[in-house]
């Protein structure tokens, strides 16, 4: 197929510039011997004149028609050829126009392909869109969407890759991994948004597996408490571990905010004690489990009801008596 291609390139060229197109056969010496449109050349033989071209004036005569461009009448198909290129012919209502499978660009008649088949220069890549809107290129003998679009309708158009909270009308449309659409384009189940690279990243399992950014760690954070999930597991040194101000309690391990004695609390998993043994969450308040309720482990004498300190005591000696 790749010379049968070539082939109509350079006929294409030859109908638009050859002169010999022009020449009428007819042996001449002087202008006057030429038919009519014609001159001659050189004392030798006819030529049409500019804008017109050689070809059966009817069944029986030949003569110098005139070039027609799109639009204008005509009787022959060369002369559409000679001004709109190979696939152009003169219709049934006696117009210039372009045949069935081509289209205008740039006032001359270029066959269509869409996306996916043989091109041999980017105006046969045609979606619609000419010129600087054009979504359509040849591309090694092949129409292709132009960079960051995606072929649709059987390559009949191009879609711009959506990103990160863009609309979008399909799957495909969402470049990147871990997205999908669902109107707009957004993160897969187990994945999460990155706000620094507008992208989507996997989210991390465990505590101390491999990571590359912070909130692939946000999942590992206990739950119910306040503060905000970034805050308490972090990406330290290429893995997801507590923040500073967390710890790690429960089954599978979570960062849980770092509770001290007589702090505010909401789970059991918040509390510690000054040693970072693990306490109670007894009404609103952390315990410790193995040490006496002293005023000290409460913040001071005064800061809980004599009930509470009551419970806790209970509770610290339950515990002693169990180890």
């Amino acid at each position: 197929m790749g010379w049968e291609w070539c082939l109509l390139a350079l006929l294409g060229i030859a109908v638009a510039q050859g002169p010999e197109k022009r020449r009428t056969g007819n042996v001449c010496s002087v202008d006057m011997d030429c038919p009519d449109n014609a001159f001659c050349r050189q004392s030798s033989y006819c030529v049409c004149k500019d804008g017109f071209v050689y070809a059966a004036v009817n069944s029986t005569h030949k003569g110098c028609l005139k070039e027609g461009r799109f639009g204008e009448s005509c009787a022959q198909h060369i002369q559409c050829h000679s001004t709109m290129g190979v696939h152009a012919q003169c219709s049934p209502n006696g117009l210039c126009a372009c045949m069935p499978n081509a289209h205008l660009e740039d006032e001359r008649c270029y066959e269509t392909a869409v996306v996916g088949e043989r091109c041999l220069v980017d105006q046969n890549c045609y979606l619609g869109q000419t010129g600087p809107d054009r979504q359509a290129f040849c591309v090694r003998g092949y129409c292709t969407c132009q960079l960051q679009y995606s072929p649709r309708d059987n390559g009949t158009r191009c879609v711009r890759d959506a990103t990160l909270g863009e609309p979008c009308e399909d799957q495909l449309q969402c470049a990147g991994a871990g997205l999908q659409c669902q109107g707009t384009c957004r993160c897969r189940e187990r994945w999460v948004a990155n706000n620094h690279t507008n992208s989507c990243v996997e989210a991390v399992k465990a505590l101390n597996d491999p990571c590359e950014y912070d909130v692939q760690c946000a999942g590992l954070v206990g739950a119910g408490d306040s503060m905000p999930a970034a805050s308490l597991a972090l990406c330290l040194g290429g893995t997801c571990s507590c923040a500073y101000s967390a710890h790690a309690a429960g089954s599978p391990p979570r960062c849980w905010p770092r509770r001290r004695p007589g702090q505010d609390c909401r789970r059991d998993e918040e509390c510690v004690s000054e040693e970072d043994e693990p306490g109670y969450c007894l009404s609103g308040r952390c315990t410790c489990k193995t040490c006496a309720p002293d005023a000290s482990d409460f913040g001071g004498a005064n800061t809980l009801p004599r009930p509470t300190l009551l419970a806790a005591a209970i509770l610290s000696i339950a515990a002693i008596l169990r180890q």
